[in-house]
């Protein structure tokens, strides 16, 4: 059955905490019939969240038993937007654990760049006001801009699985497919698709160390990228020829690792085993062994003949000068994070 439009009386019931700290609920915004209530658009109290903040607007989401999704939205004078997400049917719990999540934490800039994180908060059952634990942020999707690319990267739901990535390019320009897995083995290659490029980010581990190392990685991709691209195409291939001969080495394990288990089992009549050895059945047993092992992998391998890597002969990445989207940004950095810089 279709939920039930929100009443008077429920409305009354789900802004009280808001309205109690200086929220006002924007009911011409709102969605009745889809239970989804829009606040009206605040000034933070901190003067320098004030001068980088565009929007800093609350959505409330009520769902059937009691639960609710509260997102926090908000939008950096650069462009840039994130979000913070809360799920649980206390709504003062809610609020209070969105609001004590400093908003400049969310944006990160660098010389050339610009980094929004956007992140699921989990509060911590049983919270009371004031909160006395810190609510946990796992990172659910992160935007990088740097000049005229967008690279965003979208968390897995399930542990163990690479994060998506996916570029795309305000103008016409190509990238080398090894743009980012020079960085090392964590990311793979780039390949087109209908919108510009995809790829993936391996990230280990378990939350909230999962997250701070996606955020490390994207930091870091972020630098490369604005060097990279202010630089002639040429330079890539000569700064990074080391890292790209690595990168040509790892793509050519599969198929190096099937040549030996070929050439392996080609070689097992000539070693003189007994039928009744250990050995023996080890080898007999391994083609279903390394079949399991196949199917259970994440990410198929791809079986490629080793390339040598190209030199770039392209005199520039852009054939037209592009606008700097980040001109305008004023420069700042969250505490921990980067400097204007670009340097830790």
């Amino acid at each position: 059955m279709d939920a039930q439009p929100l009443t008077h009386h429920d409305i009354l019931g789900l802004i009280e905490p808001f309205t109690r700290s200086g929220r006002q609920v924007d009911l011409a915004a709102s969605y009745r019939i889809q239970r989804r209530l829009m606040f009206k658009t605040r000034t933070p109290n901190s003067p320098a969240a004030a001068a980088q903040l565009v929007t800093d607007t609350l959505e409330l989401e009520s769902l059937e038993g009691g639960a609710c999704v509260l997102k926090r939205l908000l939008t950096h004078t650069c462009g840039l937007a994130a979000t913070l997400v809360a799920r649980g049917s206390d709504t003062a719990a809610l609020l209070a654990a969105l609001e004590a999540v400093d908003p400049l934490t969310l944006f990160r800039q660098g010389d050339g760049w610009a980094l929004a994180c956007s992140y699921r908060v989990e509060v911590p059952t049983g919270q009371i006001q004031p909160m006395t634990q810190p609510a946990a942020l796992l990172l659910a999707s992160a935007v990088v801009q740097v000049q005229g690319l967008n690279v965003v990267l979208k968390m897995p739901a399930v542990v163990g699985y690479p994060g998506e990535l996916a570029v795309t390019a305000a103008a016409a320009i190509e990238l080398p497919d090894d743009l980012l897995q020079v960085l090392g083995r964590d990311w793979a290659r780039l390949s087109r698709s209908a919108k510009g490029w995809r790829g993936n980010l391996q990230i280990r581990g378990k939350e909230p160390e999962r997250s701070r190392l996606a955020e490390k990685h994207l930091e870091a991709a972020a630098r490369h990228l604005a060097q990279t691209l202010s630089q002639p195409p040429a330079a890539f291939h000569q700064q990074q020829a080391s890292a790209r001969w690595r990168v040509a080495a790892r793509r050519s394990v599969p198929l190096l690792t099937l040549l030996a288990l070929v050439l392996g089992a080609l070689a097992v009549p000539y070693l003189g085993l007994e039928q009744n050895s250990v050995y023996w059945m080890l080898i007999f047993n391994a083609p279903p062994l390394l079949l399991l092992w196949g199917f259970s992998m994440r990410e198929m391998p791809s079986f490629e003949l080793p390339r040598a890597p190209k030199r770039l002969s392209a005199t520039r990445w852009w054939p037209t000068p592009i606008a700097e989207p980040l001109a305008s940004c004023p420069e700042s950095a969250a505490p921990g994070t980067s400097a204007p810089n670009g340097k830790p």
